[in-house]
Parts: structure tokens; C-alpha cells; sequence
């Protein structure tokens, strides 16, 4: 009996200690162990197949595919990237028994198995993969697009482009991947498929075009803001504002003119993250849009540009309609920092929206007027704790000009008040003596809550 007759039969003993012996020993003899070692891949013990899986890969045993094959869905992460590893070791000569597993009832088979033909890279793999983009399960069809995008071949752009319009997020960003990686040849298929009748087709295309970095993606995009569609002239917008492309202001500027508020509103937001002050007009016009989404991504973008132009007609905006509109006024303004804006916001703080109250207060902080302070000290005692921390934050960020407030607030009729106004002015001191750093918000927030 040869010794690696002898260690197999080791691989029976109940002893978890000596078959895991058996199987560094195994791996020892090169070779003349590697079917013993396939024994191993069927133990009880998660160690023991992990490591004769590993074995059999630095052996790159051939013999031993058909059974490393179902340990790509064992239970075990660790066993079943073992078995994947040595799979991608003993490479073409594990081809035939992993595209058989694309087949297998276990998805977590046919994904591994996928991932692990895309580490090969032959090209026997194409049909199989293209195959499984239409599988049951998204972990399956995610790792296909995966496998695809390794290979980089053109053949397989036209089925990952069908697959840009998956329902499952994670794979559409592993498609968009696969087509990055691909490169000017994808670019081309997806410059062509804006023409696509299916409008469905040219919105999925437009919206991937942004993760290209790449003068033909923004002139592609550009041609797209003219589409009769109004998902594909959106998906058009947003990728533009992904981009940042300076090219593609004045497409954005005449979105701000579009039928479709959806396009409107991210023409809007595209022309904040761009920053070109020039906007400043067009954007303010769009702040009497009859949609109150559109009013509210402009008085973002507005924000963005901090421009001291839109200060006024964004405090008019504290009196509209839509709490969202004002919400995000109150935002902008804060973000802007304009002293004019803090009689306006000291306002909003009795605003009947929660969240307006909320942004008013946390704007008159970044404004740092103390006009405010004696209404933010009301706040100190409200019942939202978000709220009343916006307002102990803003009370800390006027510094010692809101100590008068502070002091005052000792007569309180409401407890809270008065310990929170002491709190803030007990640190003021110490701050002021370079004994203790003010808090950041998030540690006020959290000794509210407690």
C-alpha cells in the first residue's frame, strides 16, 4: 500500500486533528496525492475542505474539477472561494465542467461558476455567459456581467446594453461595469443606441453614459437633451450634471425651458454643480415655476452658487406654498450666509413644518447673526430633539454674542431651557480660556437624546 493509500484511509478517522493532518500530509506528495485529497473535499469539516481545495489548486490537478465544482456553492465563503481559486489555477482544463455548472440548480453554483470562467478569460466562455445575462436569479446574472466585462470583447456589448435595463440595481451597475471596461468599442454600440426606437433603450443608455469620462459620452448626451422622449432628455440631464462638463451649459440652460418638470428640475440642479455664476439669472427666473419640484432642485442649485443675487428672491420663497420649496429656502440661504436672510429665517423658526423650523434654525447658525438668538433659545426647549440640537448647535456657532440671550434664560419658566442655555454658555468659557473645544453637532444630537 503506497503512503497516500495509507493517509486516505487517515481521512475516514473520526479525529478532525489527524484528517486534517492526512491533508497536509496529502498535499505534501504533490501529485500522487491529489485523489486522495478530492476525498477531502466531501469532509464534514469546513478547515478540512477549505484546505484540500487550496491543495488541489496548487497541485492544479486536472482529475480534480468535477469535484471542486460543488464546492462552489458549499455553505462555507472561505471553502467555496477555495474552490474557486483552484478552479481559476487549473484554467482551460476546468472549462467544459464550469460552463456545465452554469446549468446547475444551486445559483450560488452558476454565479461562482461564472466569476470563475471570467478569471479564465477564453473564449469558449461567450455563449455560456451571455446565456445565464437572463438567469432567475440577480446574483447569477450579476457575476455574468462581471465574467463579461473581464473578457472584454466587443461580441458581447449588444447583450450587455439589453442588459443595462435589468431590475435589479446591482446588476446594472456590474453591467455599466463590464462596459467600462470594454471601452471605446462600448462607446460606439452606445452613441449608435441613442437612435434606438425603444425609448426605454435610449434612457438606460443616456443614464449609463455619464460613468464615461470621455468628450464623445458629454457630445453624445449633449444630442440626447433633444430627444422627443422626456426620460431619455431627463437621463440626459442627470448624466451631464454627473459629468460636470462645461460644454453642456447652455443644453442645461434651455432644459430650464423644457415641457417636462422632471427635466427642469435636473436642469436646474445640473447648472449648480457646474458653478458658473452666469446661470444665476435663468435659475431665478425658474423660482416662479408653477411646479413645486422645480422650485425646490432650483433653490438647491441656488444654494450650491451661493450667489448673493438669489438671496432675495429665496426669502421669498419662505412664504410658499410648498413646505418642501420652503425647507429648502431656508437651506440655501444658510448655505448662501447672507445677513440680510436672518429676520426672514427667525421667522421661519414658528414655521408650522417641522423641517423648515429645522433648516431656519440650522441657516441662522451658518449666518451667525445674534439678532436670533433670543428665538433660538425658545427652541433649546422643544420637544423634536433634532430641533432643539439645530438650535443649541446655532446658539454655539454665534459664539459670545448670543450670551445675552443665554444669560436670560436663566428666569426661564421651562428646565430644559435653562440647562441647555448654562450648557452652552458654561463652554462658551471654557472655549474662550482654550480649555475645551464647542461641540460638533452630532455629539449635541446625541447628549440631547440621552
Amino acid at each position: 500500500m503506497s503512503k497516500a493509500d495509507d493517509l486516505h484511509t487517515e481521512l475516514f478517522i473520526p479525529d478532525e486533528a489527524v484528517r486534517e493532518r492526512a491533508v497536509r500530509k496529502l498535499a505534501a506528495l504533490g501529485p500522487a496525492g491529489a485523489e486522495a485529497l478530492g476525498t477531502a473535499l466531501r469532509d464534514e469539516s469546513h478547515r478540512i475542505r477549505r484546505q484540500a481545495a487550496a491543495a488541489l489548486g496548487r497541485l492544479a490537478a486536472p482529475k480534480s474539477t468535477s469535484s471542486l465544482v460543488p464546492l462552489l456553492g458549499d455553505p462555507d465563503i472561505e471553502v467555496r472561494r477555495a474552490a474557486a481559486w483552484a478552479l481559476k489555477r487549473i484554467g482551460v482544463e476546468a472549462i467544459e465542467h464550469l460552463i456545465t455548472a452554469l446549468h446547475n440548480q444551486d445559483g450560488n453554483i452558476r454565479a461562482m461558476a461564472a466569476f470563475v470562467l471570467g478569471e479564465i478569460g477564453n473564449k469558449w466562455a461567450f455563449d455560456p455567459l451571455i446565456y445565464i445575462l437572463g438567469d432567475q436569479q440577480a446574483i447569477v446574472r450579476e457575476q455574468a456581467a462581471v465574467a463579461l466585462g473581464k473578457l472584454k470583447h466587443p461580441y458581447a456589448i449588444e447583450h450587455l446594453i439589453d442588459a443595462l435595463a435589468d431590475i435589479d440595481d446591482s446588476v446594472r451597475k456590474a453591467v455599466t461595469r463590464a462596459l467600462l471596461n470594454i471601452g471605446e468599442p462600448a462607446l460606439d454600440a452606445l452613441d449608435d443606441a441613442l437612435n434606438a426606437p425603444d425609448w426605454v433603450r435610449r434612457a438606460t443608455v443616456a443614464a449609463t453614459l455619464n460613468h464615461f469620462k470621455h468628450p464623445r459620452a458629454v457630445q453624445a448626451l449633449i444630442r440626447a437633451m433633444e430627444d422627443p422622449h422626456k426620460a431619455v432628455r431627463q437621463s440626459a440631464a442627470e448624466a451631464l450634471s454627473e459629468l460636470r462638463a462645461r460644454k453642456a451649459i447652455p443644453v442645461l440652460l434651455a432644459g430650464l425651458q423644457d415641457p417636462a418638470q422632471e427635466v427642469r428640475s435636473v436642469s436646474a440642479i445640473g447648472l449648480g454643480r457646474l458653478g458658473d455664476l452666469a446661470a444665476v439669472p435663468a435659475l431665478i427666473e425658474r423660482l416662479r415655476d408653477r411646479s413645486p419640484d422645480v422650485r425646490s432642485y432650483t433653490a438647491s442649485a441656488l444654494g450650491t452658487l451661493r450667489s448673493a443675487e438669489a438671496v432675495e428672491p429665496l426669502i421669498g420663497l419662505l412664504e410658499d406654498y410648498s413646505e418642501d420649496v420652503r425647507a429648502q429656502a431656508a437651506f440655501s440661504l444658510g448655505a448662501i450666509g447672507d445677513g440680510r436672510a436672518a429676520p426672514s429665517l427667525v421667522s421661519a423658526l414658528y414655521d408650522r413644518n417641522d423641517l423648515v423650523r429645522a433648516y431656519a434654525a440650522a441657516a441662522l447658525g451658518d449666518i451667525g447673526d445674534p439678532q436670533a438668538a433670543g428665538s433660538l433659545v425658545e427652541l433649546l426647549g422643544f420637544p423634536d430633539e433634532n430641533l432643539a440640537g439645530l438650535a443649541y448647535s446655532a446658539l454655539v456657532r454665534i459664539g459670545p454674542a448670543a450670551a445675552p440671550a443665554l444669560k436670560a434664560a436663566a428666569n426661564h419658566d421651562d428646565p430644559d431651557v435653562r440647562a441647555r442655555a448654562a450648557e452652552i454658555l458654561k463652554m462658551m468659557g471654557k472655549a474662550e480660556r482654550g480649555t475645551g473645544p464647542l461641540p460638533a453637532l452630532g455629539e449635541v444630537l446625541k447628549k440631547l437624546k440621552n
